[in-house]
């Protein structure tokens, strides 16, 4: 019985992924406590662990968390809007496609790091600046997946509309957006999950509020166990914000597996 409904759940799989994270956090206890390392740059786990307590009594934990979601919220929607609206004109469009194509391919190979200086040179430092920085992470993804999906769908689907004589705009909601929504919601999650990722850079410009911002003061001050509380929060909130928009991305597309590569 249990294992039916262990089965059923897929506990079993989920536990097993615990198993190895489990016995790095002994091991890590295990190696502090015999003080093989100085808890001064190797912080014990559940140092830690009342560190993330006391930002979160003192309320300094929510607030940035917040402004950093803030900021991964706008930055997104730039970037993945501007993805999506390229994406599907470059779909629908092989002289768009041809035309602008090289341009995308060129600028793809530039490392998303790199615009920074760029970036801080046109727009300084301030929160307009944060968000184009995250905007470029979003947009390359959301335009790729656009672009496959858009592309990809059945000739059989564009004679039916030329059947029932679709205008344009009805031609584009009836036909092929919901054709192309499997690999735009990958486009999606995989544009949300880099958005994430470049809030925490982002943060590292000059700010004064976010989850970059609090392990860089926790730098300035030596203060090891916020540095790491930084980590563990940006890799908690990345693996939830990942998790979710998998469980959607398979209710929504049917389990079909995510595209990351570059326009054909």
């Amino acid at each position: 019985m249990i294992k039916k409904i262990f089965k059923r759940l897929g506990l079993k799989d989920k536990l097993l992924g615990l198993i190895v994270p489990f016995l790095l956090l002994i091991i890590w206890q295990g190696a502090v406590t015999k003080h093989l390392f100085s808890e001064l740059l190797v912080v014990p786990p559940l140092t830690l662990l009342n560190t993330l307590i006391e930002l979160a009594k003192s309320g300094d934990l929510s607030s940035n968390i917040l402004a950093s979601l803030n900021r991964v919220l706008i930055g997104f929607l730039i970037g993945a809007s501007g993805g999506f609206i390229l994406g599907i004109a470059m779909g629908l469009s092989p002289i768009i496609n041809r035309t602008l194509s090289p341009l995308v391919k060129a600028l793809q190979q530039v490392p998303e790091f790199a615009w920074m200086p760029v970036i801080i040179l046109l727009f300084g430092i301030d929160e307009f600046a944060k968000n184009i920085f995250i905007a470029i992470g979003a947009f390359y993804p959301m335009l790729f997946n656009t672009y496959l999906g858009v592309s990809g769908v059945p000739d059989k689907y564009h004679e039916l509309a030329q059947v029932y004589q679709y205008k344009s705009h009805r031609y584009l909601a009836k036909v092929i957006l919901p054709s192309a929504l499997p690999s735009i919601i990958t486009g999606i999650r995989l544009s949300l999950g880099l958005s994430w990722v470049f809030v925490v850079g982002a943060e590292f410009f000059g700010t004064e509020a976010g989850v970059g911002f609090m392990m860089i003061s926790g730098r300035q001050l030596f203060q090891i166990d916020v540095v790491m509380a930084g980590l563990v929060v940006i890799g908690t909130i990345g693996f939830l914000l990942n998790y979710v928009l998998q469980l959607l991305e398979k209710k929504l597309s049917g389990g079909r597996v995510a595209f990351d590569g570059g326009i054909a």
